[in-house]
């Protein structure tokens, strides 16, 4: 029993030391061509990323979870819930060259604005990303202050992090606003909560249960 307590106490000591900097933010996700409710929780700190996306449109109800695998290049991503009985937990992992999205077919200019407000506790500045065929208006943080730039490329849907990529901006967007040149609202996001908080290297695996889609392939 003393071995086993000691034992435990090692390993969360060893945790706890290797506990990072981070926030867990929550917001209402909009999409202009979309009526579904959509709720994501990103988990960030300096070194590492996942999000959380919670789906339901009346018809349908998902979970799902994206991690940027940045050691090896690639995105895992999984949906949270009950398998058949006769089905296996999975994940998948993309390779970063093959993720396509949105926002990498033109520039991006960045236009810092200098305009500050107070958003739930933290100090924000509004930044401007525009390219020939969208705006996006953001209110962003540098009360943390970590380079979530850098996971862009795994992302690439986010409006947000290619703006904030564009110039290596630090900080995190708790809210945002995309628009088309002629003033259409496209997508948003709202903020419900940000928590400052602890989070170490085991916050940003696949759970154990999950296997590779791919193990076991040729």
């Amino acid at each position: 029993m003393l071995k086993f307590t000691l034992s435990s106490l090692l390993f969360f000591l060893f945790i706890f030391a290797n506990a990072e900097k981070g926030i867990v933010v929550a917001q209402k996700y909009t999409d202009a061509n979309s009526s579904a409710n959509i709720t994501v929780t990103w988990y960030v700190t300096e070194a590492n990323c996942k999000m959380k996306m919670e789906f339901s449109d009346g018809k349908v109800n998902s979970v799902n979870w994206f991690i940027a695998d940045v050691a090896n290049h690639q995105l895992l991503t999984y949906t949270e819930g009950a398998v058949p009985s006769t089905a296996t937990k999975t994940f998948f992992a993309i390779p970063v060259q093959n993720i396509k999205g949105t926002t990498t077919s033109s520039a991006i200019q960045l236009e810092k604005t200098g305009v500050e407000k107070t958003i739930s506790g933290f100090n924000c500045e509004r930044i401007i990303a525009s390219t020939n065929q969208h705006n996006t208006e953001m209110w962003v943080t540098k009360d943390f202050s970590a380079s979530f730039f850098q996971f862009a490329s795994f992302f690439q849907n986010s409006f947000e992090l290619a703006g904030l990529n564009a110039e290596k901006i630090l900080g995190f967007p708790l809210q945002s606003s995309t628009q088309d040149k002629s003033g259409k609202q496209l997508t948003g996001y709202s903020l419900i909560s940000a928590t400052p908080t602890e989070l170490t290297a085991a916050d940003f695996i696949v759970p154990a249960e999950y296997t590779s889609a791919t193990k076991g392939k040729n």
